[in-house]
């Protein structure tokens, strides 16, 4: 099961994809790049009971490409939780 890396501070912390805006759109022109951004089918995201070997819950993210790919990831119900927890835990108020 694929772990998470929590990036609290996400501004520029994949400078590999472009570290300006302009290289981000050339990476994108590129298909070395594939944004996901307005006008992308949504994003889904499914609960799986018995999803681990454990029996514990999992989570599974599915990402459909503009190419017609698929993509889909999983993680622990418990991973997906601690990283919403500490993104919640930075925005306080977002939920008001």
């Amino acid at each position: 099961m694929p772990s998470i890396t929590l990036l609290l501070n996400g501004d520029g912390c994949w400078p590999d994809l472009g570290a300006t805006e302009e290289e981000i759109d050339a990476n994108i022109a590129s298909g070395r790049l594939t944004w996901l951004g307005n006008g992308s089918k949504p994003i889904q995201v499914a609960l799986l009971d018995k999803g681990m070997q454990s029996g514990n819950p999992s989570v599974s993210i599915r990402f459909d490409l503009p190419d017609g790919k698929t993509v889909v990831a999983e993680t622990s119900l418990k991973l997906f939780y601690t990283a919403a927890r500490a993104m919640l835990a930075r925005y306080p108020h977002l939920l008001d």
